[in-house]
């Protein structure tokens, strides 16, 4: 059943808890005990309300766990990202000192050229 589970769109499991979550918020509205007069009737229903909530739970806690296996298998792709981003950034500021020095020699080798030697 895991697999099945696995296999599940993230947007589809998301819109699951959605659902079940309002229902869960639904279940916890002032005065619904209040509704079952028999008390073996409000047993159950606290009963299954429990078991609803305990999956509402599960649920949350496997997608927070989704969540973040997400966030750590990309966590190296970006650092990696960011490193290539700032070596491509240091090999521009590199060409760009390079430019820099080759422009002022060009400018000297000028000077000297233009001193007719």
């Amino acid at each position: 059943m895991s697999e099945i589970a696995f296999n599940i769109d993230n947007n589809k499991k998301l819109a699951f808890f959605k659902k079940i979550s309002d229902i869960d918020e639904n279940l916890d509205q002032a005065g619904i005990e209040s509704k079952f007069t028999d008390p073996e009737q409000k047993k159950k229903f606290n009963k299954y309300r429990s078991q609803w909530k305990s999956y509402v739970n599960t649920v949350k806690n496997n997608l927070a766990t989704i969540l973040v296996n997400k966030l750590e298998q990309n966590e190296k792709g970006f650092e990696d990202g960011i490193k290539a981003i700032n070596q491509e950034i240091q090999e521009i500021n590199d060409t760009v000192g390079f430019l820099n020095i080759f422009g002022k020699t060009i400018d000297i080798i000028g000077n000297i050229v233009g001193l007719g030697i």
